[in-house]
């Protein structure tokens, strides 16, 4: 991406004088478009912020009016929500707050894979069945004109909170509160649900005379609006700030449950821990589970059932990180087998059963590293395509979705964000037609890049000046971090660390010669950088368990201008692929020699040098004796072993059919029951398989459902096996799941062939990725 150099400011000396401390501070806020002395101050101090009253919001008064009479009269009420973060937290507020004021009150969350966002008509109608006299909906129902009808029909009031974009005609219900029909500009106009859901709660409670006692929610308001990404402007902003504070001092026994299973440090709370450690957790339920729970967690007071929940979260945001890697991997795998993809406006991918819960995530990952909208596509056997897109600024994806809607079933978004459903045979056109589209409507003005707030060498950063830089936060949309550039460095040397190396700990240098470590969170998804290079980054104060330290986060790098660097480390690639004995041709003195899916035995090596992708020793130069199974596995051995130095042979690994690879998985399944207790990495499993860890998953969900086994999904990537119950097979599964199986394994095959027969180099150069 480009960057964005810091503009040249005029700072009023007033402005100065007001913000105090360090002058970097006024200046950031001035190229930030904050010049106004007193907005300033109400930015960095909620003390001095003005909010807007709950009024101003069209319709609060009739939906809270309506609300307090059906509490007198004991009319019973339900609360329909979403699944994602910001619907969870808005479902848990109105319930703690509807309780807490003595309604009769129960709560929905639609279940994402079987019935999708919005209010269902005849789930809603069923509820009515059961004796539901008013409905209240949180961060959805704005377009829900089938439900509102059933509901009237059936003489039930329902009652719209929202803050998705309006539609063309609104439903005709009581009362629509959606801050999208103030005007722009307007303070209240970007709440997220949950802040929507607060507001008409604070004027409830006034009307109870019970106004303070709203302050309680704000925890819940917190953890919405940083989940949600929600624009950090004005009132929004300043929910966040009060919410933070009381998220740093929890009452809730669930909330506390659930940092205490992230292992978050409260005392330290940010902004950057809820949305890398604690929203996901959250948004693992709604992506593959019952979003449900979650209302549980954050309203129950049974510590032991909090706990529960707590550990649930904890094994199904560990199962979505690998779904996640694996997604990622086959879809890097499908670039690296047809470069052209590259070639369009707009990367649209598919693959068999790809988890459509998933998927947006990934998506956004790959829009981060290629810089153009993403379209994921998850293919499902005699069913049409669903996919999700994420796009960059100045493309908005959801009109550029919404003009080919003749190639679609259906489809909805917004500017950022959009979901589809098409016929799978009309993907390459759809390929075609999206990328000519965002083509044509790309904002010529919009740029898309990361902010340079600063340029401050590393030697000039001190922990003082990291908390001054700190008083600008909460961070997040519309204020983000502090990004400062480091000029000129050299690189000294890096390494990996994390579940299979997929970070990196870059050690630099500057012109004086003084050496600075910075992290890099997934870097060994991009190339290593050059040996000399400007650097952008994120000052961080770790504040562990009470220990202060400074910590620098890489951004991003680019070469030094005017200067020739060379890039690297570069490998040095030896191509022993034709070669009648190549293991004679090796003649580094230390080297690893990588084999899977062939026996080692009778290989001219000595034992400790051979293994598979988990077992694998660090060497400098490296043999890949079979061929890899995807890319994202060839830069797993990359990261692990730190070699530079590649000899290729790439000896042809048998195809397997599903058959047997689910024989020679049930036997390490085996294995591992006897000798471990049936506890074991999917990392070690795909490495004595020869495959990728996506189709290991998809061989023990086939054993799963078969009967044979029952699967823990433990920490990172670690499992752990039982026996199979007493239950019934679950045959409607095992065909499909096999079929699934077959497509994943052809995949490996197909990568295997091309790595076989093309230039060796265009693997390695630039290390780290595969162009």
């Amino acid at each position: 991406m480009d960057w964005l150099e810091p503009p040249e400011v005029a700072v009023p000396g007033e402005l100065y004088r007001v913000v105090g401390g360090d002058p970097l501070v006024a200046e950031i806020l001035a190229r930030r478009g904050i010049t106004d002395p007193a907005t300033a101050r109400a930015f960095l101090d909620p003390r001095y912020y003005t909010p807007s009253p709950p009024e101003e919001l069209p319709d609060l008064t009739k939906a809270a009016s309506r609300l307090h009479e059906g509490i007198q009269r004991g009319e019973r009420m339900l609360v329909w929500g979403d699944f994602d973060v910001d619907g969870q937290t808005s479902t848990a507020l109105l319930v703690d707050a509807l309780r807490t004021l003595g309604a009769d009150v129960r709560y929905h969350i639609p279940h994402r894979l079987k019935h999708g966002h919005g209010v269902h008509a005849d789930v809603l109608v069923e509820y009515i069945r059961r004796g539901i006299d008013l409905v209240l909906t949180c961060d959805t129902g704005v377009a829900a004109h089938e439900a509102v009808e059933a509901a009237q029909v059936n003489g039930v009031t329902m009652l719209i909170t929202d803050h998705h974009a309006l539609p063309p005609r609104l439903p005709d219900a009581p009362a629509i509160v959606n801050p999208q029909r103030l005007p722009e500009g307007h303070p209240l106009r970007d709440l997220p649900g949950v802040g929507v859901a607060y507001k008409l709660v604070q004027y409830l409670y006034r009307l109870a005379g019970r106004e303070a006692d709203a302050q309680r929610f704000l925890d819940l308001v917190a953890l919405g609006i940083v989940a949600d990404v929600a624009t950090q402007r004005l009132d929004t902003r300043y929910l966040l700030q009060l919410g933070m504070d009381s998220l740093r001092n929890p009452r809730r026994i669930g909330l506390r449950a659930l940092m205490a299973s992230a292992q978050v440090d409260i005392s330290a709370l940010s902004t950057d821990t809820i949305g890398y450690q604690v929203g996901p957790r959250l948004n693992a339920l709604g992506r593959l589970g019952d979003a449900s729970l979650a209302v549980e967690l954050l309203t129950t007071d049974n510590e032991a059932r909090a706990a529960q929940i707590a550990s649930q979260l904890e094994l199904l945001n560990n199962k979505r990180k690998q779904i996640e890697d694996q997604i990622y991997g086959a879809a890097q795998a499908q670039i690296v087998a047809e470069p052209s993809l590259l070639n369009f406006e707009a990367l649209v991918l598919a693959g068999q059963d790809w988890h459509p819960g998933v998927i947006g995530i990934v998506a956004s990952r790959l829009v981060e590293q290629y810089d153009r909208p993403a379209v994921l596509l998850s293919l499902q056997e005699g069913q049409p395509a669903r996919g999700s897109a994420r796009s960059v600024p100045g493309v908005n994806i959801g009109a550029c979705i919404a003009a080919n809607a003749d190639l679609l079933i259906s489809y909805g978004g917004h500017p950022g964000a959009a979901g589809l459903v098409l016929d799978p045979d009309l993907i390459p056109q759809f390929r075609r037609r999206l990328s000519n589209t965002v083509a044509e409507r790309r904002d010529p003005e919009a740029r898309s890049g990361y902010p340079v707030d600063a340029v401050v060498p590393p030697g000039d950063l001190s922990m003082e000046l990291a908390e001054e830089l700190n008083r600008l936060a909460p961070f997040g949309e519309g204020n983000p971090p502090v990004h400062l550039m480091a000029p000129g460095v050299r690189l000294v040397s890096y390494s990996g660390f994390g579940v299979n190396n997929r970070h990196r700990r870059v050690t630099i240098e500057d012109e004086a010669g003084n050496e600075y470590t910075v992290t890099w969170w997934r870097g060994s998804e991009h190339p290593a950088p050059p040996s000399a290079f400007d650097l952008l980054y994120i000052p961080r104060i770790n504040d562990y368990k009470g220990r202060r330290s400074l910590q620098l986060e890489w951004v991003d790098h680019r070469a030094v201008p005017g200067v020739e660097a060379e890039v690297g480390p570069r490998y040095e690639v030896v191509d022993l692929r034709e070669e009648p004995d190549p293991a004679l041709a090796v003649d580094a003195e230390e080297y690893a020699v990588w084999v899977e899916g062939v026996s080692s035995e009778g290989l001219p090596f000595e034992p400790e040098q051979v293994g598979t992708r988990a077992t694998l020793p660090p060497a400098r130069a490296l043999v890949i004796w079979t061929a890899p199974p995807g890319p994202q596995e060839l830069a797993q051995v990359l990261a692990r072993t730190g070699a530079t130095l590649i000899y290729v042979v790439a000896r042809a690994v048998p195809d397997t059919s599903a058959e047997a690879f689910l024989k020679r998985l049930g036997g390490l399944v085996k294995y591992a029951l006897r000798e471990y207790g049936g506890e074991v990495s999917l990392l070690r499993l795909a490495g004595a398989t020869a495959q990728r860890e996506f189709a290991v998953r998809q061989g023990l969900e086939w054993m799963a459902a078969g009967g044979k086994i029952e699967i823990e999904w433990l920490e990172e990537d670690r499992l752990r096996f039982r026996r199979g119950g007493q239950g019934q097979a679950d045959r409607t599964a095992l065909e499909p799941l096999l079929d699934s199986l077959r497509a994943s394994l052809e995949e490996t095959a197909a990568f295997r062939r091309y790595f076989r027969r093309s230039d060796p180099a265009r693997f390695f150069h630039p290390p780290g990725r595969f162009d």
